[in-house]
């Protein structure tokens, strides 16, 4: 009589060392560390541009501004971490925290370039404004549905 000896024991412990061993760190090739693993003081600059309008001018969105008002984001230009630049971040959307701080930022500057300083929460690509550091209009035509 033979014994039957069960093999699926023996995958799973195959399977769980392999998931395990995938999972490692290679000593060649470190996982990269960027602004996006963590929350990080900073300057940014760059466009406060109204999303509802951005995605209804470039990509036909339904978007219904002049009756809801316009929400913008921080289309960053230039991220100072630290006193050193993080050119990854540039094209970044951000979008900004409710707080006291971002209300100026959230329904005003339309289109203008600003420069501020606060939190970014990288992973959720959200900037906790502390203060705005600047604000210059964009010299562009006033648009119809816009006006200063």
């Amino acid at each position: 009589m033979k014994t039957f000896r069960p093999i699926m024991p023996s995958l799973l412990a195959l399977a769980l060392l392999a998931v395990s061993t995938s999972a490692q760190e290679h000593p060649e090739h470190p996982k990269k560390q960027t602004a996006s693993a963590a929350v990080s003081e900073a300057t940014v600059a760059g466009q406060n541009v109204c999303l509802g309008c951005s995605l209804k001018k470039e990509k036909g969105a339904a978007a219904q501004c002049s009756k809801y008002g316009h929400r913008h984001v921080l289309k960053v230009t230039k991220a100072t971490i630290d006193g050193k630049d993080h050119p990854e971040m540039n094209g970044w959307v951000l979008h900004y925290l409710d707080t006291d701080s971002s209300q100026s930022v959230i329904g005003g500057h339309h289109e203008e370039t600003v420069t501020m300083t606060g939190k970014i929460y990288a992973d959720e690509r959200v900037l906790e404004v502390t203060k705005l550091e600047s604000s210059e209009a964009a010299k562009k035509p006033e648009h119809p549905e816009h006006p200063k």
